[in-house]
């Protein structure tokens, strides 16, 4: 049984809020770059990124390190970008440019 192909979640207000943020892994400001997750449990696959709820703030030489960098281990990649993506949603959150829209409920 073959089941239809999700189409990810895009928001470019999203991402731009994201990108006005400092690096959230090395502090690095007016660098920055909306980096989806690499990981499967996250929704990424062949030929298509995640969903752009799965973003994290990140410069690019430490969004190049983690996408393709050979330093660190998957491992270590992994637990650098879900710190990164922690502090990203509490970072919008906080101020103030993700907001909850009770009317939608």
């Amino acid at each position: 049984m073959m089941f239809p192909k999700e189409t990810p979640y895009r928001n470019e207000n999203l991402r731009r809020a994201v990108a006005s943020l400092p690096c959230q892994n090395c502090g690095l400001e007016n660098s920055t770059q909306a980096s989806h997750s690499n990981q499967l449990r996250d929704g990424r696959g062949v030929g298509h990124k995640t969903s752009d709820a799965m973003l994290a703030a990140l410069c690019h030489p430490c969004h190049y390190e983690i996408d393709y960098g050979k330093d660190l281990s998957r491992e270590e990649k992994k637990e650098i970008w879900d710190a990164a993506y922690r502090k990203t949603m509490r970072a919008l959150i906080e101020r103030e440019l993700l907001v909850v829209n009770l009317k939608a409920l």
